[in-house]
This record gives C-alpha cells, structure tokens and sequence, in this order.
C-alpha cells in the first residue's frame, strides 16, 4: 500500500490565475476609460462673452444697458388701528441712459437679507408680483407691467431719463427690503 505517490502526477491546470489575470485586465482599461472621459470633462473650456473659463472657475461679468442708473426707494405709510406699517411703495430711477437702454426691458426685484427668493412687492388681482418691468422706448416715454405706475417722466427722452415707477398694491414692508437687483434685457 503507498501512501503517498509521487509519480506521473500532473499538476492541475490553473483556471482561477487566467480569471485573475482577466479581470485585472478589465479592470485597468475601465479605470483608464473613466479618467479620460474624467479628465476631458473637467478640462473644458467654457467660452463665455470675450474669454475662456475653466470648469467651475472665476466669475463672468456682463455689461448693462447702463451702468450709473441711480435707483431709489421709496417707501408709504399705511396707518391701521392700533399701528400702522411702512411700505415699498415707488422705485425712483434716475440717469437712465435713453440711448443705451433703448429697446430693452429693465427687470427690478427686491430680496431680503438672507433669502435667494424675491420678495412679492406689489399685488395684481389675487396673484404676486416679484419682478417689474419697465420698457424703455427711444425718444418716448418707457412702458410698465400692470401692477405698477409710471409716475412723470423728466429728461429730454434722447440721452437721459428719470421717472418714478409705482407700485399698484404695495406688499413688502421696507423693513423686509434688503436689496434690489435691476436686469436688463
């Protein structure tokens, strides 16, 4: 009887070093894939007015139709038993350049302190209105959205112009006004 027998043993074929081996394999050119398409996607230029812009780098600034347009808010008392409170009630623009702005559409909003959400600072009908809109037309005087008022137009309507905009049914209280935005388009 032997117990241990050492001839004519073959060594057993080795399945799981080729198994191994392959999934290595696909394993290195998946991570190779992943970092090019990575790669080409953080590395793109981003092309945004006259220059280029990294993935997620600088800032960007544009250009409005004007650039001194002074706003100034103005604000109305609504008295009521037992107190009152104080509201925005007119938007006073003034040095409106009428040649640069011309054609556009000026977009005001109000924010307050801490919120990116504009504030609902006038009422039209049942619905809240967060941004006016005034049009500003060559050579006449500009146009509103319903909810607001043109109050008098002073300039000679060719080069500057100055007008209060009113608000129909004031809603935000001045306390709550923090800032306000002008956009044109």
């Amino acid at each position: 009887m032997e117990i241990l027998k050492f001839e004519n043993s073959a060594p057993a074929p080795r399945k799981s070093a080729r198994k191994k081996s392959n999934l290595k394999s696909l394993a290195g050119l998946a991570t190779v894939a992943a970092i090019a398409v990575l790669g080409s996607t953080l590395a793109a230029n981003i092309s945004l007015g006259s220059g280029t812009l990294e993935f997620g780098q600088g800032v960007q600034v544009t250009a409005a139709c004007d650039n001194s347009i002074i706003l100034t808010p103005k604000v109305s008392f609504t008295n009521t038993s037992g107190g009152g409170t104080f509201y925005l009630s007119t938007i006073g623009f003034s040095d409106v350049s009428a040649t640069g702005c011309a054609g556009k559409t000026l977009s005001l909003s109000a924010y307050g302190d801490t919120s990116a959400t504009p504030l609902q600072i006038a009422t039209v009908g049942s619905s809240a209105l967060t941004v006016a809109t005034v049009g500003i037309l060559n050579g006449s005087n500009p146009t509103v959205a319903a909810g607001t008022a043109l109050g008098t137009v002073t300039g000679n309507g060719t080069t500057t112009e100055a007008f209060d905009l009113g608000l129909t049914i004031p809603s935000a209280t001045s306390g709550a006004v923090y800032k306000l935005t002008l956009q044109s388009n």
